[in-house]
């Protein structure tokens, strides 16, 4: 569990049907950068936790400068794509182990984001919530073309299956870039907390509480639901930027 004078609030729970978490976050601060950042070992595959830890410590390790945080974020990202893999070749018994990776860096008015997998980042601006990273799952292109609905996605049997994962055999990261305002909140997450939670929940819990007491709200309510997975969130509040 994290608490900083930064605005910040980030915590992972196992959830009540897994042995184990392979959830994975970081809340780094750094001078004029803050760099926040979720990773999820894929379900079903070898040490995901393993793989989870890898894409955190890369970015925890990487030196970002500042100079281009776009360029920098990829960088990070492309380095644990090497470790994951360089592991696996140590260790053919490895194969299939693979994280989501969802990392975003703030430096003044700006934050820049990098995505691969299911986590996401939500943005709540004006007190309505946008979903900035889109979902690299089989069943997206289905949502994207209207022939599932969210709910009908929620219990489709192919929900969680990954089309991109950072330690799969390919991997284009989605990146981008928010111009920030003050009162802006980001909330990166695990799909332990999307699977129970609707946008609509997501976005009356941000609106209403401050960082620590939202977070704990959305991993309660999550786990409330059912916790049938990990669930990881960090919520941070834009107002200093």
């Amino acid at each position: 569990m994290i608490r900083k004078n930064i605005g910040v609030w980030g915590e992972s729970h196992k959830g009540y049907k897994r042995k184990s978490n392979e959830d994975r976050f970081l809340i780094k601060e750094m001078p004029g950068i803050i760099i926040l950042a979720v990773a999820d070992g894929v379900g079903g595959n070898p040490h995901g936790g393993q793989a989870a830890a890898i894409v955190i410590d890369s970015f925890r390790e990487y030196e970002f400068i500042g100079e281009n945080l776009k360029k920098e974020l990829s960088m990070a990202l492309a380095l644990a794509e090497r470790r994951i893999h360089h592991e696996v070749n140590k260790n053919p018994n490895l194969h299939g182990m693979g994280a989501t990776a969802t990392a975003v860096v703030l430096n003044n008015s700006n934050a820049f984001w990098i995505h691969v997998g299911d986590s996401r980042i939500y943005l709540l601006r004006d007190k309505k919530l946008k979903q900035i990273t889109t979902d690299h799952t089989f069943i997206q292109d289905f949502l994207n073309e209207g022939s599932l609905t969210p709910e009908q996605a929620k219990n489709h049997p192919l929900k969680n299956m990954l089309e991109q994962c950072v330690g799969c055999d390919e991997m284009q990261p989605d990146c981008g870039e928010i111009r920030i305002k003050n009162d802006d909140r980001l909330l990166l997450c695990s799909d332990g907390l999307t699977t129970h939670l609707s946008d609509l929940q997501i976005e009356c819990m941000l609106n209403t509480k401050s960082t620590q007491e939202a977070g704990e709200e959305l991993i309660r309510t999550a786990l409330k639901s059912g916790g049938e997975d990990n669930v990881t969130v960090i919520v941070k509040d834009l107002s200093y930027y």
